[in-house]
Order: C-alpha cells, then structure tokens, then sequence
C-alpha cells in the first residue's frame, strides 16, 4: 500500500508535538546554593514563553537561587501538591510561583482559617462559597479531601478540608501566582512582558525608601486613632529610613472629595516602592472613597439628591420611604430614571473608586501594592484588580491581595519591616499567610538594602535551630525579633510560651508586643491570659483593639471589671469601644450589671452617669434581655425553625460562655434534629480560646467514643475536637 507522503510528515509532526506538549519537562538549576525555588508552569505556556522564563531562571540564580523550570499539563491540584512536595524533600524548595494554567484548589470547611469568611456552604452554589486558596499548595501538613459531589469548572477543582488536619496554617514554602488577565488578550505576550518587568526590578537593585499608606472611606469605622497609630508602627519597622525626611506619607479619604486621582498620581510615580491600600474592594473595584463631605447649603441639597437616586435606582419605594422620613417630597428624585441623570450618577460613582477597566491606563509603577481590602485578589475570576495592575504596562511587579472578603480587626503590617532589609518577598508571606492571602507576581523580588548582606534574611529564615533564634530575640530589628518568636513558635521550642510573655511585658516595639500576644494566642494557656490582663491599656491602638476583642472570646470573668474600665478611658477609640461593648454580651449578663454598679458606686470622674447609661443600654441592645426574648431562649427555642440555626451558628462570632452547659446538652441531645445538631457542632468549633473549650472538648469526647452518629455529625463533632485540643 502507497502512503502519502506529506500525509505521513504531518501526521507524524502532530504526534510527536502531543508527545512532547503532554510530558513533563524539567530544567534543572545550573548552581547550587542553600535552598532551591520551583516555577510551576503548563507545557503551552512554557513552548510560548521559553526565552523570558529562562531568562528569568537565569536572573534568579546569578542571585544565588537554584531554580527549577517543571511544566506539564497539569490536571488537578494533587499533582501539583506532589511535585512540591518531592522537591522540597529532595531540594530545600524555599518557594514556587505558579505561571499560566494552574489549578486552583477552592476549600470549603476551613472557615475558621480565614478572617472574615463565613458563607453558608449549604444554601450557596460551591464556586461561591469556596475559598480559593493556595495553602493547599504552601502548607503539605494540611489534609484536603477531594469532594467528589462537585466536578471540576475549569480550573477550579473543589476540596474540603479534613476533620483530622492541623487547624492552624503554617507554610513549608511560600508561593505566588502568574495568572494572565482574560481581558488583556494573548495569556503569552501577557507572561513574556511580565517576566522581562520582573528581570528588569530584579536588577534595578531599588531600595525600599519610598512608602504610602492610603486609608479608604470606612476602612476602621473612619477611626483617626487607628489611623494615627499605623505611623508609629512603621517608623518601628523601619527605623531612621522614614523619621527624617518625608518619604512615609500617609493619606485619607477626606483629604480631597475625590481622593481616587490623587491615588492615581501617587501610583504612577517612578520612585514609590510600597502603597498599601486599606480599603473596601471586590474582585472587579477598589473603593477609595464615599460620598464627599459637604460645607455649604447647595452642597448638602445636591448630596441628598444623589443619596435618593442612587436609592430610587435600587427600590422606588426605599427612596420614597427616606425622603418621607427626613420631610422631604418626590420632586428630589423624580429624575433619578432620566438617561441624563443616571449617566451624571455613574460618573459620581466613578470619581469614588478605581475599576478593572481603568487599570491598564493607569501604568502604575508603585513597585508593590498591599491590597488591603476584601476580594481584589480573587484570582478565580477571568480578570481581577491585583491581577490587573502586575500585568499592566508601569514597573509594578507584586501585589498581596485576598481572595474573599477580609476582616479590619487585623493587623497588616506584620513582619514588614523585614522587606526594608532584603528579605524576598515570599520569605516575608511565608510566615503570615492567612487562608486567603496571596501574592500576585514575583515572589522572588527583594528590595535592596546596604544591610542585607549584614542581615541575610532570605537564608537565615531557613535556620532551624532554636539556639539562632532565641539569640535573635535582642537582634537590633524590631521585626528580626518577631520573626524569632515566629520561628521558635514554629520549631515548637519548649520555653516558647514564657519568651513571648517576657516580650510583650517588657518591649518598647507595638509591633514586638502585637507579634507576642497573637503568637500566644494560638497556645492559650496562662500566660496568654496574663498578657490579655495588660494588653486592654498597651499604648498601640491595634493591642488594645485586639485584646478585648479576644476578651470576649475567651470569656474569663476577670476580664469584665477591665472590659468596663477600657469602655470609660478609651472612649475615643471607636474600634476598641465597639468591640469593648461585644465583648460584655460573653459573659453571664449578672455579673456584668453587678461590676457596673460596682465600679460606678463611687465614680466622680466627668460625665460618669452618662457613661454608665451608656454601658448599660449596650448590655441590654447585646444581651437582648430588655424585653425582648433572651439570647439563651433564641437558641434554645425548638419551635423556631426559621431563626434557631441563625442564632447558633451565630457563636462563631460571638461566643455565649455563659450558656455552654445547655450548648454541650443541645449537642448530645438525640432528640434534636441532626440539622440543629450539627450546626452546633460547627459553632463550638469556634470556642477554641474559650475558658470552657475544656468542657466542650469533654463532651465531644464522649460523642465520638459513644459513637452511632451519622457521618456529618461525626465529622463536625471530630473537627470541633480537633480543634478544641489543638496545641497551637
């Protein structure tokens, strides 16, 4: 039989680039050094952009970093995970990024992992109600079960974590993400061109010398005390570099009415290093700002006309029931339908925050942004903001984002002072992440600094000897002296719990005294409470914030007399106040009315009777016992089916201590329905801090030796139990 031969030439060519496209391809690193790092990359990806991410192999290793190139047409996370895991057992893989096509492992069940998270799994579909999270990738201790009930979408693959993992985040590597934007065309040009801006910044050897904090509208309920407060922890972290000239600004929503070109300008400078961005977001906007302040008559006119319109556009009868309350007729917004007004609306609402579409011409060359805010990270999206601005034209390499919504209450200045000496940039994530943080970009880049060679950050973090890092606690760094309590934390050295509570007692840096009580908080034991007893007066806003937030949560009655006392001399703390006044609803509300009067007795301090008013009608609004049915009755009620499980799950926010013997009765009650059983299970999950997770641990105890529950009952009850007795 006669072949064709062109026939037999293509098709042999077609084969033998399937082959090849389809096998894993490996470019070892050409030095040797102390660790290695690992650019994970799909086989298209790597034929199209061959020369840039060898280029970008090379660049790293005349740095000292041994680099691996290791492509493939990667299929699902689990073969991702295992060559991760195989290099850094072989290789002492530091880091990796992950270029192109990826799989993404979207977790459910590991809520208590995130700051702010807290989607019902149930009611909402999986794509939503998942966290995309590259933890399943950074951290080889957390145990995920694939759940076969949710086919992969794309590259979304679905987990759930294990009731038997760890319960706590604590990366083997640090990790990244090169993930091209939909809307910007070719993924390969987009790749090339941010390789070549990496190698570039790589070599420009910048120093962090340039910085700006940039506070949106609502960000920290609006607190100027919050706000003040970030300053003295910067010029802790970085010493004289920002004290004496004035390359640390820090701005705010109500400088200008429309801060968003004024952020704008800042990005495109040449000589910005870092911006962070507190702020609210979504995957597709940041919102710089809200409505501008007014200070005349026509001003405050025109601003309600746009409040009632923009009301009218959600519900006709929303904006007609406010103006019926504040006196005023349909004539204020009786326009709000006209194509006219809606455009001069939309470009209002424009002017108060950055979108997808804005980000290529902004060409921001701010070299990292810290977004600070819910979802600008959430890289399941086609486009997204952090995504956007490192694939734009400007130097900005690197941006830290999250993938859900992310909680105010937290600290965002951890370990930064660390970058300012050379640390890379995912040696310094590597040790803070959170289940929905990430880098988007390069993690590789280093700020340079005459003192990284003195310092050697990148190297000394892989040090694992409890002796170099207990010397470390006097090291001249604010933040090398936090990263040895973290370290010695994570090397489980034995007289951990003293040094942290030897630190907070006795150092003069917030940022020292931050890093010991959280560290603490994850062992819980008596030396946590005795920094707690201290922390409600420490002179750093966010301590204070912070401490009687925990106060509540672990709910030891010593706290109350001190939660009364932070709600009188911290009255100007917004934040504080407001958690100050949750808090109190943790405990048993007689002990609470009892110190109250206890404490203002005698009270002759100025408007003493107006504070005591005050508290008092804060217990009754948490408490819910003027009147109205009480909290215990709320979860208690088996006729309420509607608002019962609201109430329970409810907990996990705001722990009622006071009632956790009829909680742990709820719980082994056969005769509630598995549903309000489970949920409760879920809740006291959350009570890991409490002063009777003991108890509760007790209880579920005896349910899982006991047995003959059903299997999601067992499981929730295990992953209360595990958590519960976790030791950190």
């Amino acid at each position: 039989m006669k072949i064709n031969r062109r026939f037999f030439l293509t098709m042999t060519a077609l084969l033998a680039a399937v082959s090849f496209t389809e096998a894993k391809q490996v470019e070892k690193p050409t030095v040797e050094g102390y660790s290695s790092f690992a650019v994970i990359v799909d086989n298209a990806t790597f034929e199209k952009c061959r020369p840039e991410l060898m280029l970008y192999k090379a660049t790293l290793e005349s740095e000292g970093l041994p680099t691996f190139i290791v492509a493939d047409n990667w299929a699902n996370p689990e073969q991702v995970r295992e060559e991760l895991k195989t290099l850094h057992k072989e290789h002492k893989l530091e880091g990796c990024v992950l270029v192109g096509d990826i799989p993404i492992a979207m977790v459910q069940r590991a809520q208590h992992l995130t700051t702010a998270f807290k989607m019902d799994e149930r009611k909402h579909p999986v794509e939503e109600a998942s966290v995309p999270s590259d933890r399943y990738y950074d951290d080889f201790d957390l145990v995920f079960d694939r759940m076969e009930e949710h086919p992969a979408q794309g590259l979304m693959h679905f987990f759930a974590m294990s009731p038997t993992s760890p319960q706590y985040i604590e990366c083997d590597i640090y990790s990244a993400r090169i993930k091209p934007q939909v809307s910007n065309g070719d993924p390969y040009k987009q790749v090339s061109a941010y390789l070549k801006k990496a190698v570039a910044e790589h070599k420009s050897k910048n120093e962090f010398d340039q910085f700006l904090s940039y506070t949106g509208h609502g960000s920290h309920s609006n607190s100027h005390v919050a706000w003040r407060s970030e300053q003295q922890v910067v010029y802790e972290q970085f010493g004289e570099r920002f004290k004496h000239r004035n390359n640390a600004r820090f701005n705010r929503y109500m400088m200008e009415p429309y801060m968003k070109y004024d952020c704008i300008r800042e990005m495109r400078r040449d000589d910005l290093d870092f911006m962070i961005y507190h702020q609210h977001g979504d995957y597709y906007r940041m919102y710089i700002s809200g409505d501008p302040q007014t200070s005349s008559v026509d001003e405050h006119i025109e601003q309600m006309e746009v409040r009632l319109r923009s009301l009218y556009q959600r519900s006709p009868a929303m904006a007609h029931k406010s103006a019926e309350q504040w006196g005023l007729d349909s004539v204020w917004y009786t326009n709000a339908a006209e194509p006219a007004m809606i455009e001069k609306d939309s470009l209002l609402d424009l002017k108060q925050g950055i979108i997808l579409e804005e980000i290529n011409d902004i060409r921001s060359n701010v070299r990292m942004i810290f977004f600070d805010a819910c979802f600008n990270g959430d890289f399941r999206n086609d486009d997204y903001i952090a995504g956007k601005f490192i694939f734009s034209e400007g130097k900005t390499v690197v941006g830290w984002a999250n993938s859900v919504n992310v909680l105010q209450d937290k600290t965002s200045y951890d370990l930064m002072g660390l970058l300012g000496y050379g640390a890379r940039i995912g040696v310094w994530a590597k040790h803070i992440n959170i289940l929905e943080s990430h880098i988007h970009g390069d993690p590789t880049i280093a700020f340079y600094s005459p003192e990284c060679e003195k310092y050697d950050i990148n190297r000394n973090a892989l040090n694992s000897d409890p002796k170099y890092w207990v010397e470390q606690l006097s090291h001249p760094l604010a933040d090398m002296q936090s990263l040895a309590m973290t370290r010695l934390m994570e090397l489980d050295y034995e007289g951990v719990s003293d040094i942290l509570l030897q630190k907070y007692m006795q150092s003069p840096y917030a940022v020292v005294r931050s890093t010991a009580m959280r560290l603490s908080e994850r062992l819980d034991d008596e030396n946590y409470k005795q920094i707690l007893l201290k922390a409600w007066s420490d002179e750093y806003e966010f301590i204070r914030r912070i401490a009687v937030t925990r106060m509540g949560q672990v709910g030891d009655d010593d706290f109350i007399p001190l939660l009364i006392e932070s709600y009188i001399k911290d009255n100007n703390s917004i934040r504080v106040m407001f958690q100050t006044t949750f808090s109190l609803a943790s405990f048993d509300r007689d002990k609470v009315l009892a110190a109250i009067e206890k404490r203002f007795e005698k009270a002759s301090f100025h408007n003493a009777e107006r504070y005591k008013e005050e508290i008092l009608r804060y217990v009754d609004q948490r408490t819910a016992d003027n009147g109205e049915p009480s909290a215990l009755f709320n979860i208690s009620n088996r006729e309420d089916t509607r608002w019962r499980p609201f109430y329970i799950s409810a907990q996990k926010n705001h722990p009622y201590h006071q009632f956790t013997d009829t909680f742990c009765k709820i719980l082994a009650d056969e005769s509630e329905s598995e549903k309000i059983r489970v949920l409760m299970a879920e809740a006291l999950a959350w009570f890991n801090i409490s002063v009777n997770k003991e108890q509760i641990a007790a209880t579920c105890k005896q349910l899982l030796d006991k047995g003959g529950m059903s299997e999601e009952l067992t499981r929730e009850v295990t992953r209360a139990y595990s958590r519960l007795t976790s030791k950190k």
